[in-house]
């Protein structure tokens, strides 16, 4: 065979080739611009009836013959909808979601082999699920991978599992790996229903330190006042972390001018942490701490910048007494740095213009 033939019959199959794949590709084009066709006509159909059944004016079964059709679909338009919904949509969306098997099939995918599928079917129970999945998401917590554990948190949270407060604070208490925001972010999903456990955490003060932060934080967030005294004890804890939430949350639920709070945090304004000296400067200034002037000039001769910066800001938020002890400060103060600081904030805010330097 010469060489002509050889050419002849490489562009030959290099043609062939090229027109299978093409064709292979327009076929592919096809089927997806078909199945995107489809799921768009079913949605259209399905979403302003999901919202009739919403507002009781389509019964269960006739919503579930037409999402029936495709429950792939169903499944993802149900899902989306509880999102968006709430926990009282997710209870309107009980009895349609129950005709279907989402349930039943999620709780088996939880002791599938594969993560990813675990991890699945731990996200659509938050959604889809009911009481009955309460036990395997509860059992989900202590899976081997970390994504699920967080994943299944999460689910209990948005199914109002209040029991799974303390649960969820062990399954995620991994340093380094979550962080304690991440978690109280989770909690927080359980609104009110939280309360009494974070309130029975914060009165163990010698329970797990990382657990005693996180619900600091969540009560602190949740504006709990009853958290208030517990939080206060809180402020001699042995972790500086612990004494941090707990300064950052009273300043958060203490009423403005409230004395016995501001009493209890300035007691630790020479923290040995700069963070919860920091945290002190900035709650004392957040609750008016009007009669703690010489302790918030103080603080604007402390050792790091952070705790300057929010001694200064305290002062200024103090109003017209507070402004007045920054200008003095600003010329005055013993400490070079509580001098530069006063000033900064005094022309930040537009009160001290800047100094202009001037050459011969």
């Amino acid at each position: 065979m010469n060489l002509l033939t050889i050419v002849f019959y490489t562009a030959a199959t290099l043609t062939v080739l090229s027109l299978v794949l093409l064709l292979v590709i327009i076929g592919l084009r096809l089927m997806t611009d078909r199945n995107i066709r489809r799921e768009s006509e079913f949605r259209s159909r399905a979403e302003p009836l999901l919202r009739s059944f919403l507002a009781g004016d389509v019964t269960v079964e006739v919503a579930a013959a037409v999402l029936g059709k495709s429950p792939r679909l169903a499944r993802e338009i149900l899902m989306e909808q509880a999102d968006s919904l709430g926990e009282g949509g997710r209870e309107k969306l009980a009895p349609l979601t129950g005709t279907f098997p989402f349930v039943g099939s999620e709780l088996s995918n939880l002791r599938s082999r594969s993560w990813e599928k675990r991890l699945r079917a731990v996200e659509a129970l938050g959604y889809l699920g009911n009481d009955t999945a309460l036990p395997g998401l509860m059992n989900a917590l202590r899976d081997d991978v970390l994504s699920v554990r967080f994943a299944a948190a999460q689910s209990l949270a948005r199914l109002g599992c209040q029991d799974a407060a303390e649960p969820i604070l062990r399954a995620l208490d991994v340093p380094g790996e979550v962080s304690q925001r991440r978690v109280a972010e989770v909690l927080m999903i359980l609104g009110p229903r939280v309360t009494d456990p974070m309130i029975a955490l914060l009165s163990h003060p010698t329970i797990n330190e990382t657990a005693l932060a996180i619900a600091a934080r969540v009560v602190g967030s949740l504006k709990i006042q009853r958290g208030l005294t517990p939080l206060c004890l809180l402020l001699t804890h042995p972790s500086p972390n612990v004494r941090l939430n707990a300064v950052r949350s009273i300043a958060s639920i203490a009423p403005h001018g409230d004395h016995s709070t501001i009493s209890a945090i300035s007691a630790i304004a020479e923290d040995p942490s700069w963070e919860v000296r920091n945290a002190v400067m900035q709650a004392l200034g957040k609750l008016g701490a009007s009669e703690h002037v010489p302790l918030l000039l103080q603080g604007l001769s402390d050792q790091e910048w952070w705790v300057r910066h929010s001694a200064a800001e305290a002062l200024h938020g103090l109003g017209e007494t507070g402004i007045a002890e920054l200008r003095n400060a600003a010329e005055h103060h013993v400490d070079g740095y509580g001098r530069d600081m006063s000033r900064q904030i005094l022309q930040q805010h537009f009160i001290l213009q800047p100094r202009t330097e001037t050459h011969p």
